[in-house]
């Protein structure tokens, strides 16, 4: 009777430690998981600052959103407010339909010919309805003896 009650014991013992065990990989998987999923956020975010920071530099060197594009490249078109360029997840121009990223960038002149633009430089990411990141900026885009 005594064999059977330490047989008993040692089953109830490795089934307590095979659950310890599982709930420990379940933890770890969730913190890996999310470690992933942070990294992966990161990445989309210091990809869209680096392509606002290059959009601003192509505002900061135009006179008018045509140059923006062109600055720009061939994935880069002008609207009707601004300029909109197209970008792989790479950060590579994108010249197919539903582009992984897409920058959009205002063009608002105040005043007259030749004066103070405002932009507004809006990178978004996998077709979400909020930027990833947004950066205003501006330029004069006349003489500076004017």
């Amino acid at each position: 009777m005594k064999k059977k009650q330490h047989t008993t014991a040692f089953y109830i013992e490795t089934l307590l430690m095979i659950l310890v065990f599982i709930g420990i990989i379940l933890v770890l998987s969730r913190v890996f998981g999310s470690g992933q999923r942070m990294s992966i956020q990161a990445k989309t975010l210091t990809n869209a600052v680096t392509l606002a920071g290059n959009a601003a530099e192509a505002v900061s060197a135009s006179e008018n959103p045509a140059e923006v594009a062109e600055y720009l490249g061939d994935n880069a078109f002008v609207t009707g407010t601004g300029v909109v360029a197209f970008y792989d997840t790479d950060m590579k121009p994108y010249s197919g339909e539903n582009a992984p990223v897409q920058v959009d960038i205002s063009w608002e002149p105040e005043g007259g010919k030749g004066g103070y633009v405002n932009s507004t430089i809006s990178v978004y990411a996998f077709e979400e309805e909020h930027p990833v990141y947004v950066l205003e900026t501006a330029v004069y885009t006349g003489e500076v003896g004017e």
